[in-house]
């Protein structure tokens, strides 16, 4: 812009000198042309002022234009990097407000999904478990008549096989009175009837594991192996009695009986103190215990005994036959004839069979009383 101004300037002067020659006089004489040229330089000084405050004036206005143009240009600048970015800046927001609202939107449906998912599922899983309760209702409803049904057949089969047990035990009963009230002498048809018996009452129970046995069933089946001759059998049914009734008196006299023909005394002999401290009164329980004690060769204990079981019962023949075995084993011969005497008095027959062969009589068996209570 200063060169164009410059340019313009000098063809200013250019055309301003040209103007100003062609506008002087031709002079005329010699002593005119002094003052002419004088005026014409005033004249020209004048222009050339004029001309230079024109120049001044156009400078300014140049500038003037120069620095509004400037500013204009800057301006205009601003505005097209402003117009560039815009649309980027706009895009940006544009995006970053699509995204905002595609994001709002998609939670918004996720959550929609998810309510609308739940909503189904609970009404899948209600109907399915519904479903399933009426299914499983209706197979416990035939599980249940199944199981009403085996159970009346199993209470049928059990109530059979408890009547036959009733049956079988009424029928040994009648059979096998105690043995501490016998001297253990079964006729064979008797004795083979009661294996019978008792064979039929195992088979049963083998087929009846819930077969239920009183203490009464289990002292009656021990009574029937007693006489069979199973006498550990007999001692287990016992001890059953003993268990479920620990003050039974005839199940700890039996039991003392039970082991005394096993040969096991000092049980023996503890079963009829037990029974003895139960009921103190039974002469039964008092001739076992001297029966165990004779066993033990505790002959004085064994006689006295005998007394309290004769003191109890007087006319017990077997308490006075046992007596006098004692009395014969410590050598005490009157005594022995007369406890025998006394034992035959009561049952002859039995007890002169038994002198006869019984080797604890051979300390008196050359004394002529005893020979004589065997003649009769």
């Amino acid at each position: 812009m200063k060169i164009n101004n410059q340019v313009g300037l000098v063809l200013s002067l250019v055309l301003l000198s040209a103007s100003v020659a062609a506008a002087q006089p031709k002079p005329t004489g010699s002593e005119k042309q002094p003052q002419s040229n004088a005026t014409i330089s005033i004249q020209q000084l004048k222009e050339l002022e004029k001309l230079q405050q024109e120049k001044e004036i156009r400078d300014r206005v140049q500038s003037e234009v120069d620095r509004a143009f400037g500013n204009s240009t800057t301006l205009l600048n601003i505005l097209l990097i402003v117009l560039t970015f815009l649309p980027i800046l706009a895009a940006a927001g544009v995006w970053l407000l699509r995204r905002s609202v595609v994001s709002e939107l998609v939670a918004e449906t996720k959550q929609q999904l998810e309510t609308e998912v739940k909503t189904q599922l609970e009404k899948e899983v209600a109907a399915e478990v519904k479903k399933q309760t009426e299914d499983f209702k209706q197979e416990l409803e035939i599980l249940k008549s199944d199981f009403l049904g085996q159970l009346s057949q199993l209470n049928n089969l059990f109530l059979d096989a408890q009547n036959q047990k009733e049956q079988i035990l009424q029928q040994l009963s009648g059979l096998t009175p105690s043995p501490s009230l016998t001297q253990d002498y079964v006729h064979p048809e008797i004795q083979q009837k009661i294996q019978e018996l008792t064979t039929q009452l195992e088979i049963l129970k083998a087929g009846n594991n819930h077969l239920f046995f009183t203490a009464n069933d289990y002292l009656k089946q021990g009574d029937a192996l007693f006489f069979e001759g199973r006498y550990e059998d007999a001692l287990a049914c016992y001890e059953q009695v003993i268990q479920r009734e620990p003050n039974s008196f005839i199940a700890w006299v039996n039991h003392g009986w039970t082991l005394r023909r096993l040969g096991r005394y000092p049980k023996a002999l503890l079963s009829y103190q037990q029974a003895i401290a139960i009921q103190s009164d039974s002469y039964i329980a008092w001739f076992g215990c001297g029966n165990s004690l004779r066993k033990l060769q505790r002959f004085d204990e064994a006689i006295a005994s005998y007394d309290k079981a004769l003191e109890l019962q007087p006319d017990f023949h077997w308490a006075w036959c046992h007596k006098a075995r004692c009395h014969a084993l410590k050598n005490d011969c009157d005594l022995a004839i007369e406890s025998l005497t006394q034992a035959v008095k009561l049952r002859g027959e039995q007890h002169r069979e038994l002198a006869k062969t019984n080797s604890d009589f051979d300390v008196i068996r050359a004394d002529e009383r005893f020979k004589k209570i065997l003649a009769g």
